[in-house]
């Protein structure tokens, strides 16, 4: 045991003799007056500048193998990949073919169907797109500000949507601006046709990022992810714009809309003139007003005569109104008798 490593046996002190030792310890010393002198702006830092200008070309030139490597790697990465893309691509297209197929067929019944039926074909839908410029939000009011007007055709009631879905209708229009109901508003309704069977409902705002569905029939039955559009059943809003999808359980069903309502961007305003809208939108709006959504007073200057009672009744016939207007607005108003 003598002979021994025994761990009572005090260790050998470290000598600082070995170059490696020296050369560390130099080079930490180096660094701590280069640091204390870069604090305090000792002309003796520009030396270190200067070995950064000289050797930032060798590292340039040292790391570009590195980096051409690491390139390297990443392409030859992606053209794996591209091969099982092109696979699933191919597979798609397939499919997509035999979809295509298919709706042609259907678009093909359809148009037989609608010839025997003598169906008459729904008008198409004018409309003008703008941007969002402000937002009305807070406890008690869900709205927007868009840069459309009366000038642009906009009336009050139009619907308003964006590339996902329905948004809301206007309820204020003046010369350049419009205001925006949305459909999460407490005061808004709209009546919809929600799943497959097109069960009817309406989906009311409460200031939420969900709608509630109400008024559903009973035994109804709706499942979650079911599809949710506009019925037009209120006479303003036209039929099948889509609403969002059905959320929640029976009972207590939800609508979880397609457009993000609380980053609108840019949207459009559907022209759908109806009975309703054209009974409670005046057709014009007076200079003074800069928003409006009643008539204007049937006393003002710029009121628009209707049709005169004192003519003859014909079935089926349209009557033009006098169109001598004492005002600006000189519209041509027809009633149908």
């Amino acid at each position: 045991m003598r002979g021994g490593h025994s761990p009572f046996r005090p260790r050998p002190r470290r000598s600082w003799r070995a170059p490696g030792e020296l050369l560390n310890f130099a080079l930490i010393f180096v660094c701590l007056v280069f640091l204390v002198l870069s604090r305090i702006g000792h002309s003796l830092t520009d030396v270190s500048d200067s070995f950064l200008d000289l050797s930032a070309p060798v590292l340039q030139a040292t790391s570009a193998p590195v980096v051409m490597a690491r390139h390297g790697v990443a392409r030859v990465k992606s053209y794996v990949g591209s091969f099982n893309e092109i696979d699933r691509l191919r597979e798609e297209n397939a499919k997509l073919k035999q979809w295509e197929w298919r709706a042609k067929l259907a678009e093909r019944k359809v148009v037989q169907l609608r010839a025997l039926l003598n169906a008459a074909d729904e008008p198409a839908l004018h409309f003008a797109t703008g941007n969002v410029i402000a937002d009305g939000r807070g406890p008690f009011l869900q709205s927007a500000l868009i840069n459309l007007g009366r000038d642009h055709g906009i009336r009050i009631g139009y619907a308003v949507i964006n590339g996902e879905g329905l948004i809301g209708r206007t309820v204020d229009a003046g010369d350049q601006f419009a205001r925006v109901l949305l459909i999460n508003d407490r005061s808004s309704r709209v009546p919809v046709l929600a799943g497959k069977a097109g069960v009817r409902g309406i989906a009311s705002g409460d200031n939420s990022a969900e709608l509630t569905l109400d008024f559903i029939p009973d035994g109804a039955v709706l499942h979650e992810g079911d599809d949710v559009y506009t019925s037009g059943s209120d006479g303003v809003l036209p039929r099948g714009l889509r609403v969002g999808l059905v959320t929640g359980s029976p009972g207590a069903y939800k609508v979880r809309p397609h457009a993000d309502l609380g980053a609108l961007d840019t949207v459009s305003v559907l022209f759908f003139d109806t009975p309703e809208l054209v009974r409670t939108d005046p057709p014009a709006v007076p200079p003074d007003r800069a928003l409006s959504a009643s008539p204007a007073d049937p006393k003002g200057p710029d009121t628009i005569p209707t049709a005169s009672t004192d003519q003859p009744k014909e079935t089926g016939s349209i009557k033009q109104a006098d169109t001598s207007v004492a005002g600006p607005a000189a519209n041509v108003v027809q009633t149908q008798q």
